[in-house]
């Protein structure tokens, strides 16, 4: 059996960019409740809400971090019987 040309449905004309895509339809295959063109309202901060920590802190942290990672390079150093990596030392 042999389909004909005239049996196949007619093909939509879709618009394509030069160099033959389709073009993008934005929100084309949302489903119909999400298809809107209102933005959701942005929340509001909360007034009692923690500010967060204060650059000071965050210094304080990030210090301990570092001297936590370098003291567990010293140890396993150590362990191994090896010196620290060039650079490494204590600054």
């Amino acid at each position: 059996m042999t389909i004909e040309p005239e049996d196949l449905p007619p093909v939509p004309d879709i618009p394509t960019t030069p160099s033959g895509l389709p073009v993008r339809v934005p929100q084309a295959n949302l489903a119909e409740p999400l298809r809107t063109d209102e933005a959701a309202p942005a929340p509001q901060p909360d007034e009692d809400a923690d500010p967060g920590r204060s650059p000071e802190e965050i210094k304080r942290i990030m210090g301990a971090y570092q001297r936590g990672g370098r003291r567990g390079r010293d140890d396993a150093a150590a362990n191994l019987g090896t010196t620290a990596a060039k650079g490494e030392e204590e600054q």
